[in-house]
C-alpha cells in the first residue's frame, strides 16, 4: 500500500506527463492546421523539457519504490530506461528546431530601399514595420528620406512604418513631416547622417 506522499507524487508525475503529452501534441506542426509550421525557439523546448522533468520525477520515484521493497527492480530499470528512450528520441528534432530559430537572418533591406524601383522601394518600406523592433531602427534614416520619394505609395509605405514603428504619429502630415521625424527619432538615438 502506496503512502499519501507516493500518492499525491504519483498524481504529480501523472500530470506531469499529460502536459507533456500535450504541449507536444499543441506545438506538433500540421495536426490542428496543416500550414502551420513548426514552433521554433523555446516553445519547441516546452515539450522535451516537460518531458525531462517527468523521466527524472519518474526515476526518482520509482527507484525509491524498489528501495523500500515496494516495486521490482527489474520492472523498474525497464519503465526508466523507456522514457529515456523516448525522450532521446524527441530531443534531437527539438534542439535542432532551437537552433535553427536562433541562425536565421532576416534580409537586409537598405538595397531594396534605394531600388530605382518604386514597387521595391514601398514594398521595402512596408516590410521594415514587421521587423523586431532592433531590427527596424536601422532603417528608420531611409524611410525618412523616402517621405520625399516620388511615389504616392513610397510615401504612404514609409510613414505609414515610420509611425508603426513609433506607436504614434510624430511627423504629422505637414510640409515639415521629415524634419519632424528626423527631431523625433535622433532624440531616440537614431543616428542620422549628415
Amino acid at each position: 500500500m502506496l503512502t499519501p506522499a507516493a500518492q499525491a507524487v504519483r498524481m504529480g508525475l501523472f500530470v506531469l506527463l499529460l502536459a507533456a503529452a500535450a504541449t507536444a501534441l499543441w506545438t506538433a506542426p500540421g495536426l490542428a492546421d496543416p500550414a502551420r509550421p513548426a514552433p521554433t525557439g523555446r516553445l519547441a523546448m516546452l515539450a522535451p523539457a516537460l518531458l525531462a522533468v517527468f523521466v527524472v520525477g519518474f526515476a526518482l520515484y520509482r527507484f525509491a519504490l524498489v528501495r523500500a521493497g515496494l516495486y521490482h527492480a527489474g520492472k523498474a530499470f525497464v519503465q526508466v530506461g523507456f522514457m529515456a528512450l523516448v525522450l532521446a528520441l524527441l530531443l534531437p528534432g527539438a534542439l535542432g528546431r532551437w537552433r535553427a530559430a536562433g541562425a536565421s537572418h532576416a534580409v537586409d533591406l537598405t538595397r531594396q530601399l534605394a531600388s530605382r524601383d518604386a514597387d521595391a522601394r514601398a514594398m521595402a518600406a512596408e516590410l521594415v514595420r514587421h521587423r523586431t523592433p532592433p531590427d527596424a531602427l536601422r532603417y528608420v534614416p531611409a524611410l525618412v528620406s523616402l517621405l520625399g520619394d516620388p511615389s504616392a505609395e513610397v510615401r504612404r509605405q514609409a510613414r505609414a512604418s515610420l509611425v508603426s514603428l513609433a506607436g504614434e504619429d510624430a511627423g504629422g502630415s505637414a510640409p515639415d513631416e521629415a524634419a519632424r521625424w528626423r527631431a523625433y527619432w535622433a532624440g531616440r538615438g537614431v543616428a542620422f547622417a549628415r
